[in-house]
This record gives C-alpha cells, structure tokens and sequence, in this order.
C-alpha cells in the first residue's frame, strides 16, 4: 500500500519539520571507550534515515508491513528505526537479550515479515549480507496477509509490547497520530529543549516513543551511556554533561551509591525522571543527598503514553506519580473508604488495538492499578490482579515492598501470596541482601510494624540470591 508522502501522517515528518533550522546540532552520542565517541549530527541523521529508507523501500517495506528491529542501543539502532517508520512499516521492538528461540516464536505470533538485526541468524533467510552496513536484514515471509480490521488502522506505527509481569505480553497498536500526541503531551510538563544534554540509561526496545522520539522532536542531545557501569557512564558524561535524565530507579541507586561517580558529575542536571518501575524514599534521599537533585517519578502505561509526572518533593509526596497532564482524564472507581479505587485513563495518544488477539480501544482504558488521589496527586497503592487476600483484608505487595526495601541492607524483594486453609492468602517476602551482613528478620519485622498495619507484615521472610524480572525489569508475579 503506497501512501502520498504529501498527504501521509508520520512522525519522520514532524522530527525533519521541528530540526529544520538545526540540522547542525549533535543528534546522538555513543561513548566507545577510552573517551572516544561517536556522534551523529541532525542533519547526518536525516542523510542516513533517507538513505536507509529508499533502500527499505525498494526492497518492498511498505504501510502495515511489521517489522522486527533486534538490536542493541545505538546510533545505528535510531537511524534504522526511523527508516522504517519513514517507509510507514510497522517497527516491532524486540530486546536483543531474547533467545533465538523466544525470538521466532513472537515473530511467527506477531506476524513479521522482516527482521533488522546486529546479530547473525541462522533461522532465516538473509536478503543480503550487510546490506543495511553494521546491520542484518532477514525476510520470514513477505507474503504474509494482516487481518481486515488491521489493515483498516491508518498509519500504524508501533507494535509495543505490555510488560507481561503475570503472563504473556500483549501488542499494543500505537498510530503515528498517537506517537505525535502522546510526545506533545508529555512535553508540557518535561519541557525538553534544543539544548537539553539527555542522559539516557534504558534499553530502546523498551522505551522509544515518549522519550527517544520526544527527544529528536525537540532537537535535543542524546547521550548514550555504555553497558560497563560506571566506567562508561563516567565516559560518556565527564565531557557531555546531561542536563536531562531518564532512567529505572536500578541506574538512580547505583549513581547514588557508587564511590567513584563524584557528586558533580550531575551538576547541571535540571530535572531527573524515573520511569519502569516505582520509586522508593530511599533511593530518592540517597540521590538527592548526593547530587542535590530530586528524582520525578514519572507513571508510563504503554496504552496511554506518559499521563502523569511528579513535580513534588516534600516526603509525603516523594512517591507519588504526581498531577494529572492537562491533555488526559483520569476517573478512580469504585473507591473503598480510604479513596482507594481502580484506575481508568483516557487521553490525547491513546493505543489502537492489542495485536493477538485483536482487540480495539476501548475510550476508558482500565490501567489494572488501583490508587487514590491525595490533593490531585496521584498514588498508585498497586496491581489490582497482585492483591493478596488475608482474612478479608486486602494487601498491596508493592506498599509492603517499598517498606521493606526502605530498610538498611535490603536490595531486592518480592511480596506474593501463599495459599492458606484458613486465612485465605498469607503474605510472603523474599528478598536479596546489598552486602553478606546478616539480616536480623526480627528487626525487620519490628521496623515493617512501624509502617504498615499488622495484617500487612509478611509471615515468612525468605532469603534468595535474585527475583525473577520480566524483560523490562519488572518483578515477575505469579
């Protein structure tokens, strides 16, 4: 299906339109090693993602056509994408850290038809050697035919995946009317500028619209930190001093923690945002201790974008998600007498569908959190399908998980459900220690007493070497 680039609507053509007058700007950085960067100007970027673009083109990508991108975070990986958005292909994000076997079979679910990937790939067949330069191209089969009500979708952009803590993820359909919504939206609050230095920490794979794509809209610097932490984010940001950061409250601690990351490392950092997974107290006054910077929790749902972004940093707030954006509604229902009630969101950039099976957007899409609003912020107090059941009483395993890891020594841990005769569901931690001092679990317990009702308090706490984390880093839940 051709579509008049005249008439068409695409986010490529929004990020040429906004750099116009930019082009000279450093677009991406990629620190190498031992203080050698790579850089790529807008105006370099734009060369390469036409380039890269025609050659899709003439291969046969095409509007609808699902595309893999399986790729580590680049240069590369940011001009490839934005080719195969130009050619108004569907790019589907996979983790590079996917086996080969957990690769072919979301492939076949998804229904792809190409692959672009840094690594070699046996299953498939290559359309040519190095045709993409540093990056493979592999055809699974052209000829696959997308359902009706797929196909009727107008200018279709992303397939995303849901962060499949409690099974198998889902594919959320996101337009390119969505992607330029939903950036424009969370930019009234992030405000990225033309002179924004973007410290950026997270996998593309999972994080690219509202950040990746708001970045290049706004002509700022994206600077990518290496893998071998901390030398390559001492590397990466010693020279190029961010301004911006967005990362998991993982990369926040060990910033914090770390005694070769000096305190003025961040200096010129305006605002820190933390995404993935939610923040705690102690994370938050580490870092702030350190760099005299607070972090902003930030709540991202795949299916709405990024509704919600704290500007509050009094610690009765710290933890919350913050107001509501001005471009969407929020509606909690059926609230408990606490306020407590289940979370619904409609707004500007709203997804499409899921994918397999389809499943159009309904206007309220019910998040499956539940939370309560506290002088219009907003608290997420946890999952509605994680909640334990004890004698009737409803406990939260991420408000007993943030008590417990506010408490010295404990690095990770996990609160979920034991089946009980009489009680219903008892509440169960395990956890992973920072350091191999001893836990005294009685003191723990006395501390979580402290904070919580004596209902909530774990009846087992259960030492474990790791947690089991979804592909986004999320706890996994049974």
């Amino acid at each position: 299906m051709m579509i008049n680039k005249q008439q068409r609507t695409n986010i490529v053509d929004i990020i040429r339109k906004e750099n116009f007058e930019q082009n000279s700007n450093l677009a991406v950085t990629r620190s190498v090693k031992d203080g050698l960067k790579n850089s790529i100007t807008y105006s370099e970027l734009f060369k390469e993602v036409e380039k890269y673009s025609k050659k899709l083109s003439i291969i046969g990508f095409t509007s609808h056509d699902r595309i893999a991108l399986f790729c580590e975070d680049s240069i590369e990986y940011v001009i490839m994408a934005l080719a195969i958005l130009d050619t108004d292909a569907v790019i589907v994000p996979i983790s590079p850290s996917l086996s080969s076997n957990e690769l072919e079979i979301l492939c076949n679910r998804i229904k792809v038809k190409y692959i672009v990937s840094e690594k070699k790939i046996t299953t498939y067949s290559i359309v040519s050697e190095k045709y993409l330069d540093k990056l493979y191209l592999y055809e699974i089969d052209k000829n696959i035919k997308y359902s009706k009500y797929y196909m009727e979708v107008n200018s279709p952009a992303f397939i995303r995946f849901s962060s499949g803590t409690t099974g198998e993820s889902k594919g959320v359909l996101l337009t390119h009317q969505a992607i330029i919504d939903r950036t424009s939206a969370a930019d009234e609050r992030l405000n990225i500028a033309s002179n924004d230095i973007i410290g950026w920490f997270l996998s593309m794979s999972f994080h690219f619209v509202v950040s990746i794509l708001l970045f290049l809209r706004k002509r700022a610097h994206i600077v990518l930190s290496q893998n071998n932490f901390p030398t390559g984010f001492i590397d990466s940001f010693e020279t190029i001093k961010p301004t911006f950061l967005y990362a998991s409250p993982f990369y926040y601690n060990l910033l914090a923690t770390h005694k070769n990351i000096s305190s003025t490392l961040l200096s010129d950092v305006r605002m820190a945002v933390v995404t993935a997974v939610s923040l705690n107290k102690k994370t938050e006054r580490k870092f702030y201790d350190k760099f005299n910077i607070h972090l902003s929790q930030a709540y991202g749902i795949i299916e709405v974008g990024l509704p919600f972004i704290n500007d509050r940093f009094d610690d009765e707030y710290i933890c919350s998600v913050g107001k509501l954006l001005p471009s969407y509604d929020l509606k909690i229902k059926d609230p408990d007498d606490k306020g407590q009630g289940r979370i619904y969101l409609k707004g500007k950039g709203m997804y499409s569908a899921y994918i397999s099976p389809w499943k159009k957007q309904t206007q309220w899409f019910d998040t499956g959190d539940i939370g309560y609003l506290k002088n219009s912020y907003l608290f997420i107090s946890g999952r509605s399908k994680n909640i334990i059941n004890f004698a009737g009483m409803k406990i939260f395993p991420e408000e007993v998980e943030k008590i417990i890891l506010s408490y010295d020594n404990i690095k990770e841990v996990r609160v979920f459900a034991e089946r009980h005769d009489v009680y219903g569901q008892l509440p169960i931690a395990e956890f992973v220690l920072a350091s191999k001092e001893e836990l005294n679990v009685f003191k723990l317990k006395k501390y979580c007493l402290q904070h919580l009702d004596s209902y909530k308090i774990p009846k087992e706490f259960i030492e474990v070497e790791s947690i089991e984390k979804t592909l986004s880093q999320k706890i996994k839940r049974t």
